[in-house]
């Protein structure tokens, strides 16, 4: 009997030594998004040395300064003539640049939304000394809190409502992109997630939802289709069956509708995007063209969608992703390239709409690695052939509700610049920048440079010269410019 009692025991270890065997493989298999337990606990993971060698490798450093050399950058003519086309010799030529032709941006729903002139001045500022490209907030729920009444304009006091926490007038950010030569984009037409999207007076019904949806849609091309030409026009609609115990009241297929509704009453608009989030990364390295995020676009452009732009976002808010991502086991630069070129099966344009790379650990610490992610990942998506923008999030500590706890901004609460910042401002202002003077006198002068908008400036004789010139991927490589 105590040999029968001693073998059942033991087979009862084996078998429990086995499940656990197989519940940790199972474990090991499933997405990052997928898992519930983080393998550092509360703490935030260091950054490996395996994540450090990964990234120092120098057969990936050579793909990725080759693909900004040659998606990037280009060679150009500068011709000088006179009124009769004669060639006409210059001094002193400099060529200085203006702006970027990719598009490097963050989002700007806290331009004068602070409580002092000095601080809503630091954020013009350096939002300016960064970007040329800024996402404008089109949130459904917060632009037409009464039904049929939309905050669009600066002073909604007659309405008897005011703007919301971060979501400020769309006429008023309008006015200040203009004025400084901002391109914008605006985000986001559709969003399927109540909480977020849906105004509270809304009938939770799906055909009145449409209906509403569409004449949101209608009312903000009304207003504002002459200014930006760029909007999100579905957002994570792939993710909805990520929410099983959130009802999800928005019509069937309304990305599609979105999609079509938007092409019917925006005349000028150039891109329109379809907007996904963070795990679709991870989502094309597993499944590639069987990924809901791809089968959804797939779905969306063969039934005639006036899709434009695929948008990537990529948010560090969960533990197990950070973890992940530090130890060098997910997102690797290989997994990161593999996302973007099944993403360009579609020969579209891509724009890594919304990043977060949160300070993981406290002080220097923290900021050390959100700088080192944000400086790799940056080259690698600039390196890219089909990547044309990549938007920032949020732009200061403290200013992003409840992902305040991220500390994901690239500036601190104060607007003193953190390391991530002074990198950023390397690699746009320096690293990715042109700006070259000639000694010698001719006619025709020849360089390489990175696309965007140039100042040259010149001597014939005593007199100096200015002018504004676009050294872009499909303007002509031969640029006449005329001596009066």
């Amino acid at each position: 009997m105590k040999k029968i009692i001693c073998l059942l025991a033991c087979l009862q270890f084996a078998i429990s030594f086995l499940n656990a065997q197989s519940i940790n493989k199972n474990e090991s298999k499933r997405m990052v998004w997928e898992r519930k337990d983080s393998s550092h606990g509360s703490k935030e993971a260091p950054l490996s040395d395996k994540l450090r060698s990964i990234w120092a490798d120098p057969v990936l450093q050579e793909k990725i300064a080759l693909g900004i050399e040659n998606n990037r950058k280009g060679d150009f003519y500068l011709h000088f003539i006179d009124s009769r086309n004669r060639d006409v010799k210059v001094e002193n030529l400099k060529v200085e640049m203006l702006k970027h032709d990719f598009l490097f941006g963050a989002q700007i729903f806290l331009l004068g939304g602070f409580e002092n002139e000095e601080r809503n001045r630091l954020y013009e500022e350096n939002f300016l000394n960064l970007f040329n490209f800024a996402t404008v907030p089109f949130y459904w729920k917060a632009y037409e809190q009464k039904d049929g009444v939309y905050q669009f304009k600066k002073d909604v006091s007659d309405q008897g409502l005011s703007h919301l926490s971060r979501r400020p007038s769309q006429d008023l950010i309008v006015e200040f992109c203009n004025k400084h030569g901002l391109k914008m984009k605006g985000h986001t037409l559709a969003w399927y997630v109540n909480t977020h999207a849906l105004p509270a007076w809304m009938p939770l019904q799906n055909r009145e939802i449409e209906k509403y949806m569409c004449r949101y849609i209608d009312k903000v091309a009304e207003r504002f289709d002459a200014d930006i030409d760029v909007w999100d026009v579905a957002n994570e609609s792939s993710d909805t069956q990520d929410w099983p115990k959130k009802p999800n009241f928005f019509p069937k297929d309304h990305a599609f509708k979105a999609f079509k509704e938007a092409e019917r009453v925006f005349q000028y608009s150039d891109d329109f995007i379809m907007n996904f989030t963070t795990p679709v990364w991870m989502r094309l390295v597993r499944y590639h063209e069987y990924a809901q995020d791809y089968l959804l676009a797939s779905s969306l452009i063969s039934r005639g969608a006036k899709v434009d732009v695929i948008g990537l976002q990529l948010h560090y808010f969960k533990k197990p992703d950070r973890d992940a991502l530090m130890s060098g086991e997910a997102w690797t630069p290989e997994e990161l390239f593999d996302a973007l070129d099944t993403v360009s099966d579609f020969n579209l344009p891509i724009h890594i709409t919304e990043i977060t790379f949160p300070c993981m650990g406290e002080g220097e610490i923290g900021e050390e690695k959100q700088a080192f992610l944000l400086e790799n990942f940056y080259k690698l998506w600039f390196s890219h052939p089909k990547v044309e923008a990549i938007t920032y999030w949020h732009f200061v500590d403290g200013t992003a509700g409840s992902e305040n706890i991220y500390n994901g901004g690239l500036l601190r609460g104060d607007f003193s610049k953190k390391k991530a910042y002074l990198v950023l401002e390397r690699l746009l202002k320096k690293d990715w920048c042109t700006n070259l003077s000639f000694d010698n006198s001719d006619s025709v002068y020849h360089f390489r440079c990175f696309y965007g908008t140039y100042k040259v400036s010149f001597t014939v004789g005593e007199k100096r010269y200015e002018k504004t010139v676009k050294l872009n991927k499909n303007e002509r490589k031969r640029n006449f410019i005329k001596v009066d």
